[in-house]
């Protein structure tokens, strides 16, 4: 690359058009954000909104309800909705802003390891990207753990170059407020400790004084973290250490395989386009590792510590634990856009060097409108549809008819939406509802889930309920089911 910590004397945009491209890919970023952010909320929202956000500050900041809490972003949520009441939109608020706040800092961060062009490129993939739009529009901290995973990362790499104390002091305030925001930002921060120790023993012998500021700004992280969380440590010790998670059994690792392949998929439009972002991913993150040991692990090393650490911590995985890495991950697949036409064009006589820029902007200009293309889903419905389901029902049962519900869709519909309906929690409870000669609808959502859970509960709805509607939504297995059962 014809680059130097981010500047590329071969761009062929000046700064100043570089500056109005990134302020429309912000706006851009925005409006495709705010499109929809008010529709309903989905279960996780929902819990969050019901066992954290409706509380006082006070008890915010001083009770840990368990690994469901975001605090940092528990408290702007409060503050959103103590402003401009309580709504979907104004819970979701922080998230959106830290989701428009990540194109900017992507470029930063971008313009840093490589080219402008590639920062403003890596930019505009995350403006229409489907999974940073729809986290953008969900009332929990991932973006915000996006947003401070690339800050942090871009100090860090100041504080390297630059051998000054203050880059690693910004460093410790970013890296401890996304682990305010979520612990799953410690992985992060524990990948940057391994490689700053990797590097301050292969220069033991040329400089001993070389681990200093990165011990200073790891100190005053681990410090800042513990201010954070002095209130909670203990609740949150005993939540990790003595509570087991009772979705080992469902929320495997094999299943957040599938489940991120799943939702890869359905950002970028087909499976023939995953195999080639694969591709051409491996081919970014080659070149990165030819270019910069340095960044190559910045950007890889984390994700192998999350996957350790959420697989020993509490046995269970998720897909969403990995978005906060989005920015590293879009930055080698631009990478990897941008070095393939540059390999072909060297290596083959037959392709005129002066293409180069041609296919690189084909290779761009697909993947950008793949993207762009998959957001309509996003827009088509909501994450999940409790509201749909719950109009549904009210206008076609008929007197006298019970409406239950089971499992997880009881959070919300009988807490968030106050529906005077029965929660079945036991076979035998059904079985006793099903005889007193009445049809019954029920309502119910995560099937998988439903069945870990109880499966002789889920045995007697799959034999003797009818699903009449599926309500889907953008949530993987989160469509909300209406069934029916009829005496006789």
């Amino acid at each position: 690359m014809n680059a130097t910590h981010g500047v590329d004397s071969s761009c062929p945009l000046r700064p100043r058009a570089i500056g109005l491209w990134l302020l429309a890919l912000t706006v851009l970023a925005a409006v495709l954000r705010i499109i929809g952010i008010n529709r309903g909320l989905w279960w996780d929202e929902i819990d969050f909104l019901l066992v954290s956000v409706r509380h006082p500050l006070a008890e915010i900041v001083t009770i840990f309800p368990g690994d469901i809490q975001h605090t940092l972003y528990a408290i702007l949520a409060r503050l959103s909705i103590l402003t401009f009441g309580e709504h979907a939109w104004s819970l979701r608020l922080p998230a959106l802003i830290f989701g428009i706040a990540s194109i900017p800092m992507l470029y930063l961060l971008g313009a840093s390891v490589t080219t402008r062009i590639e920062a403003l490129v890596a930019s505009a993939l995350l403006a229409v990207s489907y999974h940073h739009v729809w986290f953008s529009q969900n009332a929990r901290g991932y973006t915000a753990l996006a947003f401070w995973a690339m800050l942090s990362t871009y100090f860090l790499l100041r504080g390297i170059r630059m051998q000054r104390r203050a880059p690693f002091l910004w460093y410790a305030v970013a890296a401890s407020l996304g682990v305010y925001t979520h612990l799953t930002m410690a992985f992060l921060v524990a990948s940057h400790v391994l490689v700053c120790t990797g590097m301050a023993l292969a220069d033991w012998k040329k400089d001993r004084q070389s681990w200093k500021f990165p011990l200073q700004g790891f100190l005053a992280t681990g410090g800042l973290c513990l201010v954070f969380y002095a209130p909670i440590v203990l609740q949150v010790q005993n939540w990790f250490l003595k509570r087991p998670s009772g979705m080992r059994g469902v929320s495997t690792p094999l299943w957040a395989f599938f489940e991120t392949l799943r939702g890869l998929i359905v950002g970028l439009g087909t499976q023939g386009v995953l195999v080639a972002a694969a591709l051409v991913v491996c081919c970014g993150a080659w070149s990165y590792l030819k270019q910069s040991r340095l960044v190559f692990a910045l950007f890889v090393l984390p994700g192998v510590v999350t996957a350790l650490g959420a697989v020993l911590a509490r046995g269970t995985m998720y897909p969403r634990f990995y978005f906060f890495l989005i920015g590293f991950a879009v930055l080698i697949l631009v990478r990897g856009v941008f070095v393939i036409p540059q390999w072909i064009t060297a290596r083959s006589a037959q392709f005129d060097p002066r293409l180069r820029p041609w296919l690189t902007a084909v290779l761009a200009g697909m993947l950008l409108a793949g993207s762009a293309f998959s957001l309509m889903r996003n827009y088509r419905y909501p994450k999940q549809d409790y509201e749909g389901a719950i109009q549904f029902v009210d206008a076609e049962r008929k007197d006298g008819e019970i409406v239950v519900t089971a499992g997880a869709a009881a959070v919300p519909l009988l807490q968030y939406y106050a529906k005077p309906w029965e929660n079945v929690e036991t076979a035998e409870q059904m079985q006793e509802i099903c005889g007193q000669g009445r049809e019954v609808w029920i309502v119910y959502t995560f099937p998988r889930y439903l069945a870990d859970w109880r499966p002789p509960l889920m045995e007697i709805i799959r034999n003797r309920f009818t699903v009449i509607r599926v309500f889907p939504g953008t949530l993987g297995d989160g469509a909300v089911f209406v069934g029916r059962f009829q005496p006789g």
